[in-house]
């Protein structure tokens, strides 16, 4: 359950970066510096939550092998 709960927070943090992401690009006033780094930022989240979600499946595959 605690996975599920982080999966879900890794998902929302991913969504509002990525908002902000979009929101970033078409304002001007960004440097380009800022713009990479929220971009990093964006991808660093994506990672986090790939993980978590390859993790969950590798668990979800093992337990579903284990018959004893």
């Amino acid at each position: 359950m605690a996975k599920n709960s982080l999966i879900a927070l890794l998902q929302e943090k991913l969504d509002s970066a990525r908002r902000e992401l979009r929101s970033a690009s078409v304002d001007f006033d960004i440097s380009d510096e800022q713009l990479l780094d929220l971009r990093a930022s964006a991808r660093q989240i994506f990672l986090e939550l790939k993980e978590q979600d390859r993790q969950v499946a590798q668990k979800g595959l093992l337990a579903a092998l284990k018959f004893w």
